[in-house]
Parts: C-alpha cells; structure tokens; sequence
C-alpha cells in the first residue's frame, strides 16, 4: 500500500474538483474534495500540502486527509482543518500542486467570538445590607476578532433555604384546605422573602480585548438593602454566555 502525505507520492491521485471550498470558524473548517486514484496498487491518502501562491509555492500548511482508495476508485471525502485561533474573519487562498496540476482551495473564515473565564465560583462571608463584596477572574479572548468587554447591569440572589420554608409554612398553615390554597401560601411566602436584585459592576466594562489576549477583571457587586444578615444567600450573575457562581454565608460579629 502506498502512502500519500504532503511530500511524497501524490503524483498517483488525482482531484476531481475544479476548486475546494472550505468553510468555518479557522479552528473548524470544512468542505468536501472528491479523490480518484491513479495507481495500481491500493493507496491511503494521509496528507496534502497547501501553498499560498499558485505558481509552485512553497508548502506551509497541511490538509489531513485519512482516505483509502482502491485501484482506480474514485471518493469523496469530508475534510476538517483547522488554522490558528486567531485567524481573522475573510476569505484566504490557498492551492494544492499535485504533479503539474494546481487546484485552488479557498478558506472562507467565520468570526469566532469564544472567551474563557479563569473562575466562576466564589464564596464570600458576610450578608448584611450594603456589604459589598469583590469577585476577580482572568477573561482569555480564545476568538478571531476582538471583544468588547460587556457591562453588568444586576445579579440575581437568593436566600438558601427560601423554597425549604416557603413549602414548609405553606403546607403547615394550610394544613387540609387543598392545593390551590397551599400553593398560594408557597408564593406569598417567597414574594415576601425575596431580596432585590443585586447593584453590581464591572470595572473594566467597554474596555476591548484583543484576539489571544487576557485580561484580570473585577466585578464588585452590594448586597441588597433588604438582605438578612443571618441568612446565607446563593448569587448568580452572567458574563456574556457564562455564568458565574456565589454563594455568600452569614456572619454576626460577636461584639
């Protein structure tokens, strides 16, 4: 069997496209090539080089393949490349030179808006009214494009064991009177013990992070007026597509 990689032996198969497309964000680009085989022997394509000029340019990137072809046989292949993360949306040529014959493949490159937190699950002691707590994480731009550091406008917070006691007052005041009035019980319950939203803010909002940057961020965000002081409450607040997680503990100062 023979085998086909980027340097060696693609004089024995052929290309029946007149031009490849492939299409994507750069880390997963894809398109369809339909080989044929121009050998006698069983061949197993591996590899195909690519070139930036048409005029017999030198290879600087690689196709994976992974293509098995009998003796005259003709295939389609879907084909998955990948270029560097930060490959910038628009369209890129490039060409594969088999023997005397150069085929055109052109990389159409999508934006790619992907960032990672370090972080995202915090906890703090300390519930009372007004207290203001600070929560800091590293935000990698992983995409092809610069992002925009959004603003954080409010965070949800909620008492730990609110549905524990709002079912547990509902059904032991309502007793036998049914469902309807034990649910109602269970809303009145939560409506009065829920806290307000959470003030928060993001310090580096509306900053711009460029592609393969990172960045540390702070975010302080103030406990509500209406907080207890002797309950533990869980936060959530989003960054973008990503949520991040807090859970703050009660603490009474013995003095």
């Amino acid at each position: 069997m023979i085998r086909i990689t980027a340097d060696a032996h693609q004089e024995k198969i052929n290309i029946l496209d007149k031009e490849i497309i492939l299409n994507g964000p750069p880390n997963r680009l894809k398109g369809r090539i339909q080989f044929a085989s121009k050998h006698t022997e069983t061949v197993r394509i591996k590899s195909l080089g690519l070139a930036d000029k048409k005029t017999k340019g030198v290879v600087n990137d690689v196709m994976r393949v992974s293509l098995r072809l009998n003796p005259g046989e003709q295939a389609s292949k879907q084909i998955d490349h990948q270029l560097p993360i930060n490959t910038p949306p628009g369209t890129y040529q490039k060409y594969i030179t088999i023997g005397e014959t150069t085929f055109p493949v052109k990389m159409i490159v999508q934006p790619l808006i992907d960032v990672r937190l370090s972080h995202s699950d915090f906890t703090f002691q300390g519930t009372a009214p007004g207290t203001i707590h600070t929560v800091q994480f590293m935000l990698e731009n992983r995409g092809n494009m610069p992002f925009c550091i959004p603003t954080l406008k409010h965070a949800a917070m909620l008492d730990m064991d609110l549905m524990c006691r709002a079912f547990g007052t509902g059904f032991r005041e309502t007793k036998v009177e049914g469902f309807e009035k034990t649910m109602d019980m269970v809303a009145e319950n939560v409506k009065a013990n829920m806290v307000d939203w959470v003030s928060i803010k993001l310090k580096e909002a509306g900053q711009t992070l460029e592609s393969g940057a990172s960045q540390l961020l702070t975010v302080l965000f103030t406990i509500p007026e209406n907080a207890d002081a002797k309950k533990d409450y869980d936060g959530e607040f989003r960054f973008w597509d990503q949520g991040i997680s807090v859970a703050i503990k009660s603490h009474i100062d013995k003095k």
